[in-house]
């Protein structure tokens, strides 16, 4: 009965350590994250960008071996922020994403721009038809109301 005991205190004890560090840990990050804030509150409004305020912020910048394996230059740069560590953008996962997925489309061809043209020529004159509606109905009723066969002669010209 005894070694039960003393099993039980070690792994008790055991766990208490385990606890303790995470504490530790977790106040650690809090104070990391107060000098964070308070960093940025001091530089929100600033007006230029020097190498100093740049200094504070980063604390360093490891820039990999360039991959030309895939046929296009690619280069990872880690940014290591003060209090923070290393910090990614999302965009640029996004951004990755979608230079990947440009290179698997299929060329686009004169049939496809032609098409463009058309699409965007039909886009134009939609747009100037709502504005030349859009200017007749505030004109309406006054002096200065287009009439019909302006709007006829417009349109040819």
């Amino acid at each position: 009965m005894l070694t039960g005991y003393d099993t039980e205190q070690e792994t008790l004890d055991r766990e208490i350590e385990r606890l303790q560090s995470e504490i530790d840990r977790y106040n650690t990050d809090s104070v990391r994250a107060d000098q964070l804030i308070e960093l940025v509150k001091r530089h929100t409004e600033f007006t230029e960008f020097s190498a100093a305020l740049l200094n504070e912020f980063v604390e360093k910048v490891i820039v990999h071996e360039a991959d030309k394996s895939s046929g296009q230059r690619i280069q990872k740069i880690d940014v290591y922020l003060n209090y923070i560590g290393k910090f990614e953008l999302p965009e640029i996962a996004e951004e990755q994403a979608q230079e990947e997925t440009k290179s698997t489309r299929r060329p686009r061809t004169e049939r496809d721009r032609e098409y463009d043209r058309q699409r965007y020529a039909k886009k134009v004159a939609a747009k100037k038809a709502a504005d030349e509606a859009a200017r007749a109905a505030i004109l309406q009723g006054t002096s200065y109301e287009i009439q019909p066969e302006e709007t006829q002669k417009r349109k040819t010209a």
